[in-house]
């Protein structure tokens, strides 16, 4: 669960599915012979053909997702794969558009609204967004080669070979790229030079690192060609970007209202206007402020939120106690939810806390390797900490061990494991539908996790130790300062350095942290869905509360929710109240 197209195409896909549908309050006649299961089996066979197509459109993505026929590939994004795909999609659209959505029963009917906006939103990222034309990192190969390395579904061997059959695509996805890309951000291609100037040093050390059970000298030697022909053609697109395409990336990152509204309404079913967005953003990073200066004050009243941070940071495990540390705090963690009832954890197996492999440290400080859906063999759950590596010197493991506060560490282990995403995968995994596994919304799976941060707080985890709410309230601050930054940036005019001020000014963090917080912005451009999903979700839990009364049961509403996949809340209101009411 762990994350970086023409208008006329759109225009002629949405007008299919409006033509196909009934006008609105007028009941057309069903099909003759159609029935609500005709119609259901129509929309789960549409669902298997789009998952199918997905996956081969984006086999990487296929292999975490636990479906591995797909492995030997590499992605295709050549225009005319690119178009091929737009065209595919618009037919789905259109196929959707026939089936007659008032056939379908209640659950049915979440799961089409669900895939039709999914369509929707998948057309307008190829169409409008455009990554394949303006960001030269939409090519990068990295994460389709760590997806065959980082989990053991198979023998070595055999994921080496599939290692092997992607390297060898990957001059062909590079001359993909230089066809398609046009006029990037400067800031795009100036990441992706350095992002692909990196990738030597991943396959000559890394991947054999992973690999280094396979002792068959024939299949070394394949890797070791393959590499050279990736390494070859990396070097030359690498060359490529600095002396051709930086000197004419004069493009904008800028999404535009318009564009920022469209990617909200289709990614994450919100339709609030932007500058009320702001404003409720606004409130909340109010009420998070204050608390977090209140749970200062509690800690010692005398220190400013700041010194207290750089204390914070120094209150940390040592080196060798790390990771029993964290086994311990997990399983205190998983007892509270349980005992206090806040959720019930539908199984006994735990997530095992881990070291980051080392070939994914240097992207991971913390996170959850939990198995795709469609995974039968490695079904273990992993949460990693990046421990510092031997080799650096007594000031740098000082700094890196600062990440790991007994403070904070509470804060990041209830998001990814205990009852965050770790729990969110139990729940999900169970869900039947074909639609919830493969669709979903980060609003929701990342709002939970940062939902249940402050919410088992509130719950009496940690028996009011200020210290704990302190480092939960920091980092809610950092997410609710991504709300405001994200659509201003993207729809306001806030450049990057006024971001990092507000980082710092709103956040209290360090430059250099905020300035990495300001400029995913430009990459990733709804980064606010934390604190929307997180709101959202508290606010249909108090709307639940206030219709069930007495009978409301938290540990019950949270299974509920969670049992559904990654549905946005707008859906979840129809399951749970039966309105569409107001989601924030």
């Amino acid at each position: 669960m762990n994350s970086r197209g023409t208008v006329g195409l759109l225009l002629v896909a949405l007008t299919l599915a409006v033509a196909a549908a009934p006008a609105p309050g007028v009941a057309a006649p069903a099909p003759a012979g159609a029935t609500r299961n005709t119609a259901e089996q129509r929309l789960a066979e549409a669902a298997r053909v789009n998952t199918e197509a997905s996956f081969r459109f984006s086999p990487s993505w296929a292999t975490t997702w636990g479906a591995h026929e797909y492995d030997s590939m590499l992605e295709d994004r050549s225009r005319g794969a690119i178009d091929h795909e737009v065209a595919r999609l618009t037919r789905m659209l259109a196929d959707l558009g026939r089936i007659d959505a008032r056939q379908l029963g209640d659950s049915a009917r979440v799961d089409y609204d669900l895939f039709l906006r999914t369509v929707q939103g998948r057309i307008f990222d190829l169409t409008e967004v455009r990554r394949w034309e303006n960001d030269p990192s939409t090519y990068g190969y990295g994460e389709a080669i760590l997806s065959l390395m980082s989990r053991t579904y198979s023998t070595p061997e055999a994921r080496l070979r599939s290692v092997i059959a992607r390297l060898n695509q990957v001059p062909r996805l590079l001359a993909s790229a230089k066809k398609n890309l046009k006029n990037p951000p400067q800031l795009f291609t100036g990441f992706s030079i350095e992002e692909f100037g990196g990738s030597g040093e991943f396959l000559d050390r890394d991947v054999p690192a992973a690999f280094a059970s396979v002792k068959d000298p024939a299949l070394l030697a394949e890797y070791d060609a393959a590499k050279k022909k990736a390494q070859a053609a990396t070097q030359d697109f690498v060359k490529w970007m600095q002396s051709d395409l930086l000197p004419r990336s004069n493009g904008s990152f800028v999404l535009g209202a318009e564009r920022y509204r469209k990617k909200l309404h289709y990614d994450e079913m919100v339709d609030v206007p932007l500058d009320d967005l702001l404003k409720i953003g606004e409130r909340e990073m109010a009420r998070l402020s204050a608390r977090y200066e209140a749970a200062g004050k509690r800690i010692d009243p005398t220190l400013s939120p700041d010194s207290l941070a750089q204390q914070m940071r120094r209150d940390h495990p040592s080196v060798d106690s790390l990771i029993p540390y964290v086994e311990q705090l997990l399983e205190g963690i998983r007892s509270y939810c349980v005992s206090s009832h806040f959720i019930e954890i539908p199984s006994e197996v735990r997530c095992l806390v881990r070291p980051t492999p080392q070939f994914e440290a240097q992207r991971s400080f913390a996170s959850l390797d939990s198995p795709g859906p469609f995974e039968k063999e490695a079904t273990e759950a992993y949460y990693y900490i990046t421990t510092p590596d031997p080799s650096w010197d007594a000031a740098r493991v000082e700094q890196h061990m600062q990440g790991f506060s007994r403070w904070s560490l509470p804060s990041v282990s209830i998001h990814e494991a205990y009852p965050g995403h770790y729990v969110h995968f139990l729940y999900g995994r169970n869900t039947r539908s074909m639609i919830r596994k493969t669709m979903g919304c980060g609003s929701f799976a990342e709002g939970w996790g940062l939902y249940v941060e402050e919410g088992l707080l509130d719950q009496g985890y940690g028996g009011g130790d200020p210290r704990i709410e302190f480092g939960v309230m920091r980092w809610a601050l950092v997410r609710a300062c991504r709300f405001q930054v994200a659509i201003r940036v993207h729809t306001k005019g806030m450049t990057l350095d006024q971001a990092t001020d507000f980082f710092v000014d709103n956040a209290h963090m360090e430059r250099a942290n905020a300035q990495r917080e300001a400029y995913r912005a430009a990459f990733d451009p709804t980064y606010l869905v934390y604190t929307v999903g997180a709101m959202q979700i508290r606010k249909l839990r108090d709307d639940v509360r206030a219709k069930e009364g007495p009978a409301f049961d938290l540990a019950r509403f949270h299974a509920r929710i969670l049992s559904q996949g990654a549905l946005p809340v707008a859906l979840l209101r129809r399951i749970m109240l039966r309105d569409s009411g107001p989601t924030l």
